[in-house]
C-alpha cells in the first residue's frame, strides 16, 4: 500500500488498486482513526482520482484498527484553531469534509465501508453515504455532537430524518431521527441495518475475511456470501415509544418528555440540530443539506459552546461544561433560523 498524505506527515490514510479494487485504510489507530484535516484531503483525492481511472471498479475502505473504523472528526484540532483565531481555517476543515461526505454519496461507482467497532460521527459521514455499507454485531454508531456544543452533522440532517422501519420501509421516521441526533443515542449493528444506515451485517471475526473477497471477487459476490441474518432491532421494538417522546411540534415539548435523554446536552445545540433536522426533511438533496450545515458550522464554531464543549468532553474531561443558555428557551431560535436560510458551497 502507499501513503497518499504529504511528503512529512504520518501515514494515516494508505491506498492501492489490486484487481479492480481501490483500497482504502484508515491508519490512524491509537486515536481510533479521528480523521484529521489531512485525512480528509487524501481520502478526497484518493475518490477523486479514482472517480474516473477504467482501473478501479470500485472502492474499498476499511480500518487498521480492530476497535473502530472512525470514532469521528479530530474536533481538538479545530477548537485549537478557534482558540487562535484562525475561524476561517477552521471553517475550511467542514468545507474539505462535508465535500468528502459529498462526493461518496454522489460517487459513481460502489462504495464499500467495512464499518467495524466505532463509527461515531464524522465516521458516519464517511461511510453512511457510500453504496455498500456493512456492520458487524459489535458495531457502535452515534452521533454525539450535542455534547460538546457543536450539532449533528456530516450530513445527518439528509440521513436520520429520512430513517425508517423495516415493515414501514419508505414512511420516514423523523422522530426517531431526533431521537438519535439530540441525545446521541448509540446504535447496534442490527440497529443500523433496520433503521436503513446499513445494508449488510457480517460477523466481526469475518471483516477481514470479506475485505480480502472483496478484492479478488468483487463486492455483490462478497458481501451475499459473508452477509448474515441480524438479530431483532431493539429501536425497532421501541419505536412507537419514542415516537411518542420525540414526535411533539416542538422542541420544549420534547425536552420535557425525555429530560433523562437530553440532560447535559448544550441547549444551544439542541436548538440548532431540531431546527436543522426539520430544514433537512423537507430538502431535496444530500448537497444542499450539507451546504446548510457548513453554514451553520462556521456560526456555532464561533459560539461559546463549542470551545467549552470539547473542553469539558474531550480536553479537561471533566464533563462539566458551563452552558451559555440555562435552557433550550433562551436561545434565540429566530437567529438561528436565520442561519439556517443561508448556505455555504462546499469546494469541489
Amino acid at each position: 500500500m502507499t501513503d497518499t498524505a504529504t511528503t512529512g506527515t504520518a501515514q494515516h490514510v494508505l491506498t492501492e488498486v489490486r484487481n479492480g479494487t481501490g483500497h482504502i485504510v484508515l491508519n490512524r489507530p491509537r486515536q481510533l482513526n479521528a480523521l484529521t484535516a489531512q485525512m480528509y484531503r487524501d481520502l478526497k483525492a484518493a475518490l477523486d482520482a479514482w472517480r474516473d481511472d477504467d482501473a478501479v471498479r470500485h472502492v474499498l475502505v476499511t480500518s487498521a484498527s480492530p476497535r473502530a473504523w472512525c470514532a469521528g472528526g479530530d474536533i481538538r484540532e479545530v477548537r485549537d484553531a478557534v482558540l487562535a483565531g484562525r475561524t476561517e481555517e477552521a471553517t475550511g476543515v467542514f468545507a474539505v469534509e462535508y465535500a468528502l461526505d459529498c462526493l461518496i454519496a454522489d460517487y459513481p461507482k460502489p462504495y464499500v465501508a467495512l464499518m467495524n467497532g466505532i463509527c461515531m460521527g464524522g465516521g458516519m459521514g464517511i461511510s453512511v453515504h457510500g453504496s455498500h455499507r456493512v456492520v458487524g454485531p459489535s458495531t457502535v454508531m452515534a452521533m454525539p455532537e450535542t455534547k460538546i456544543g457543536f450539532f449533528t452533522d456530516i450530513g445527518a440532517s439528509w440521513f436520520l430524518p429520512r430513517v425508517s422501519r423495516p415493515d414501514h420501509r419508505g414512511e420516514p421516521g423523523l422522530a426517531v431521527g431526533r431521537w438519535l441526533a439530540l441525545g446521541g443515542q448509540r446504535l447496534g449493528g442490527a440497529d443500523a441495518v433496520a433503521l436503513g444506515l446499513a445494508d449488510v451485517l457480517v460477523a466481526d471475526e469475518d471483516f477481514e475475511a470479506l475485505a480480502g473477497a472483496v478484492v479478488e471477487e468483487g463486492p455483490e459476490d462478497a458481501l451475499s456470501r459473508f452477509a448474515r441474518e441480524p438479530e431483532p432491532s431493539s429501536v425497532v421494538a421501541r419505536w412507537e415509544e419514542i415516537e411518542e417522546r420525540y414526535g411533539a411540534p416542538t422542541l420544549e415539548q420534547i425536552v420535557a418528555a425525555a429530560p433523562e435523554d437530553l440532560a447535559g446536552m448544550s441547549p444551544s445545540s439542541l436548538v440548532r440540530t431540531f431546527e436543522l433536522l426539520e430544514r433537512g426533511a423537507a430538502d431535496d438533496s444530500v448537497r444542499s443539506c450539507l451546504e446548510r450545515e457548513l453554514r451553520l458550522a462556521a456560526d456555532t464554531i464561533a459560539r461559546p459552546d463549542f470551545a467549552e464543549g470539547v473542553r469539558a468532553v474531550l480536553v479537561d474531561k471533566d464533563n462539566r461544561p458551563a452552558w451559555e443558555h440555562a435552557s433550550v428557551t433562551d436561545v434565540d431560535v429566530a437567529a438561528v433560523r436565520a442561519v439556517l436560510d443561508e448556505k455555504l458551497p462546499l469546494p469541489r
